[in-house]
């Protein structure tokens, strides 16, 4: 059943579209059986759960952190070598990861989470991202490769489009304030991930289409 939701997954996301499996209630038997069917990129929501699964996974997979991550995790997720860490939004935990990063000797590649959703807590208000920005670039240890999201939960898919279309925009101006181009637009996930690459997400994070086989 796994495999046949990653089979029909792989058919309509576009080949240049990273899918990114969220396996935050997933097991270890239907991380593999994810990864047998064509998954490369394994998202974790929690430190603990990334510690107990990475390590037996192929080095060829790509672990990216996407839930919130707390200061006092920051080194411990860096430990484990994350491919990509987007839950960025804050200059705190940025210095966090680019310290953890020195010590390891090695580029962390981050994203910065943008605030869509006033009831969540977490992400970064839009009216800040520039400011956070320009900090971010003093941080050697650290590479800037794009933005991430999670809007409202709607009950239409469609009520996303808004707000992916604002980190759109921001992506763009940030390619400007840079002057370099940035990789990855993160939004996106089961119930509106058709309409995230619509908007132009290179990212989608999918947890309950590949592994709810109930």
């Amino acid at each position: 059943m796994i495999e046949d939701n990653v089979t029909e997954l792989l058919k309509v996301i576009p080949s240049d579209i990273t899918l990114v499996a969220a396996v935050k209630y997933a097991s270890k038997i239907q991380i593999d059986e994810a990864i047998k069917a064509g998954v490369t990129d394994i998202g974790f929501n929690h430190y603990q759960q990334m510690k107990d699964l990475a390590p037996y996974l192929s080095p060829e997979i790509k672990t990216h952190f996407i839930g919130t991550l707390q200061l006092n995790k920051a080194k411990k997720v860096v430990n484990l070598n994350p491919y990509l860490i987007e839950s960025v939004d804050s200059y705190k935990l940025a210095e966090k990861i680019n310290n953890a990063a020195k010590n390891k000797k090695r580029i962390q590649k981050i994203l910065i989470q943008v605030k869509t959703d006033d009831k969540k807590h977490t992400g970064l208000e839009p009216g800040d991202f520039l400011k956070l920005l320009d900090q971010i670039s003093t941080l050697e240890y650290l590479s800037f490769e794009g933005l991430m999201t999670i809007p409202p939960k709607n009950e239409d898919p469609e009520d996303s489009r808004k707000y992916f279309k604002e980190l759109k925009d921001l992506k763009d101006k940030a390619e400007k304030h840079l002057k370099k181009h940035l990789q990855y637009l993160s939004m996106g996930m089961t119930d509106d991930y058709q309409i995230a690459i619509e908007e132009g997400a290179s990212i989608v994070r999918i947890g309950r289409k590949i592994f709810d086989v109930l």
